[in-house]
């Protein structure tokens, strides 16, 4: 599995335009993926013709839809369950719905002034939009646990996300390493995502 190049990720993102839209092409992502899973696929194979002529689903899907799974290959499929994860969550926020539901309340604290200087700071510098989506895909998949706060201290938070990345082999962009603020905790997390994207709304991204 590869990465998504980030014009990619805009351009995806720009296909799916609605709340329930992403959550059609996540559900046909992960009919796909299970059976990736199983029975293994043609990594440069286009996402969409692995739909419609292995899966024989192109006439269950939005032309939009197909359209946004042909710009990526079977060996991007989790990078596009991670944009697509994250990409439901934000348009739940939209509509305010809480993604969130079911993640301990100890990692949903409030920021205060300082923190949201701190990362209004950093955002503003560095793009890091992987850093995002990783820093979702950690809320859904490991703070969301009904047990996480006994692996997960609500007083950590870089070093945490830091060695989750290390442990999937990624590459940890030097900014995040030298620059993401010490001051902002695990007890943040759920507040600080929500106000990074609402950051990077307002600037038109």
């Amino acid at each position: 599995q590869e990465p998504l190049q980030t014009l990619t990720l805009f351009a995806v993102a720009g296909e799916l335009h609605s709340y329930s839209e992403v959550c059609d092409a996540l559900s046909m992502l992960e009919v796909a993926l299970g059976f990736l899973a199983m029975t293994g696929g043609e990594p440069h194979m286009q996402l969409s013709s692995y739909l419609e002529e292995v899966l024989q689903m192109g006439n269950q899907m939005a032309q939009h839809i197909l359209k946004a799974f042909g710009m990526c290959c079977l060996k991007h499929c989790v990078a596009l369950w991670q944009l697509l994860a994250s990409l439901k969550s934000e348009n739940m926020l939209r509509l305010k719905r809480d993604p969130f539901v079911g993640v301990s309340e100890k990692y949903k604290q409030a920021l205060g002034e300082d923190e949201h200087r701190l990362l209004i700071g950093f955002f503003s510098k560095n793009s890091a939009d992987t850093f995002l989506l990783e820093m979702h895909e950690f809320l859904v998949l490991s703070l969301k646990k009904p047990n996480a706060t006994d692996t997960f201290r609500p007083d950590w938070l870089k070093d945490t996300l830091v060695s989750y990345m290390e442990r999937k082999d990624m590459d940890i962009p030097a900014d995040v390493e030298e620059l993401f603020p010490e001051e902002i905790l695990l007890a943040h997390y759920v507040e600080a995502w929500k106000f990074i994207v609402a950051f990077k709304q307002e600037r038109g991204q």
